[in-house]
């Protein structure tokens, strides 16, 4: 009994020591991540710059012109010259716009302001102070200014975002033969190369079906703000494009920003209710019934997962964090479940269980 006794003690120690271990490597990662955030952030951005260029590639690579397809390397270098070149136009659109929506922010903040009084007075009861010293005091041209900066900083590191990403994409051209080196037993080799496999192939399905339905949801919803006449609906729309990478929080704000835009905007409330009510449909028709029919279970993640990666990584990298954290999440959740020993986890981060095998 004793003896029982002190190897369960034993044990015990080891499993809290291995436990305590654990904690000081998650510290220590975080903090790193956090402190290295200039490296990091565009090596997160090259790697699904990356898978954007493989699935072009697979695309380009089906396209047949008298009956014979594009070489590899030619539908390579196409893909990574239409990747680059729609960046560049990403990038021009949030230049162009973003210091324009700060400059007419004053003016909105105005009709904020003015359609809040109206709305107390017409409820009959005078405004609360707490809600006119928050609005007044609310500065929503420093809070765009600081969004637009945000965003715009990804310009300053285009050059080392492009660096990582030719070096990831010739990186991946030699994964098959260190793997053969690294397993010279056939057996666990095809083990090995099949699991990387499906890894890969469900990162591309996510980011594939997840780009396509976006660009859809943006241009879909551009096609009514410029309908409605908002102002700046090409920022707008790549806002949409962007903010739909992140479910349910990043559809809602989607609404809400060009609905509060049009709000002040327009003295009527018609071309209001339309924008709202019409990017909702879109929102709800391609995001709730058309991406799960064509995603699966890839992108099955918790609503409170979402929530708490959202704010981790908006800790850790600030508004670009806020924008990578669901990718971030998707490929490791892909990751976890594909492996039999940290498939538990990627139940765990789920959102009722289930997980693409």
């Amino acid at each position: 009994m004793g003896n029982d006794e002190e190897r369960a003690t034993g044990l015990g120690s080891l499993r809290a020591l291995q436990a305590a271990g654990w904690m000081v490597v998650v510290a220590i990662s975080l903090v790193l991540i956090r402190e290295g955030k200039e490296l990091f952030i565009p090596l997160v951005i090259a790697l699904i710059g990356v898978y954007l260029i493989k699935i072009l590639e697979r695309w380009i690579g089906c396209v047949k012109i008298a009956g014979r397809g594009f070489p590899s390397m030619v539908s390579l270098v196409l893909a990574f010259v239409a990747v680059i070149a729609l960046s560049f136009v990403l990038f021009s659109i949030i230049a162009d716009n973003a210091m324009r929506v700060a400059e007419f922010a004053p003016r909105y903040q105005s009709r904020l302001v003015a359609i809040q009084t109206e709305f107390f007075l017409a409820m009959g009861f005078e405004q609360p102070p707490a809600i006119r010293e928050f609005l007044g005091g609310f500065d929503l041209p420093g809070k765009v200014t600081l969004l637009a900066t945000n965003l715009a900083s990804l310009l300053k590191t285009a050059i080392l975002i492009l660096i990582f990403g030719v070096f990831l994409l010739l990186e991946s051209r030699f994964i098959t033969k260190k793997i053969a080196a690294i397993f010279p037993s056939e057996e666990k080799r095809v083990r090995v190369l099949g699991i990387l496999d499906r890894v890969d192939c469900d990162i591309q399905t996510y980011f594939g079906v997840k780009t396509a339905v976006s660009l859809l949801t943006a241009v879909l919803s551009y096609v009514v703000m410029k309908w409605v006449g908002l102002d700046f609906s090409e920022f707008w729309a790549l806002l949409v494009f962007i903010l739909n990478f992140i479910p349910t929080i990043g559809s809602i704000v989607a609404t809400v920003l060009p609905g509060l835009l049009a709000l002040v905007q327009f003295e009527e409330w018609q071309p209001v209710i339309v924008l709202v009510v019409a990017i909702t449909v879109i929102q709800q028709l391609l995001g709730n019934i058309i991406e799960p029919n064509l995603m699966g279970m890839t992108l099955n993640l918790s609503p409170l997962v979402v929530v708490m990666s959202l704010i981790l990584w908006g800790m850790l990298w600030g508004v670009v964090g806020m924008f990578l954290c669901v990718p971030i999440t998707v490929i490791l959740v892909i990751i976890l479940a594909n492996f039999p020993s940290t498939r538990w986890a990627a139940l765990l981060l789920s959102k009722d269980g289930s997980v693409r095998l």
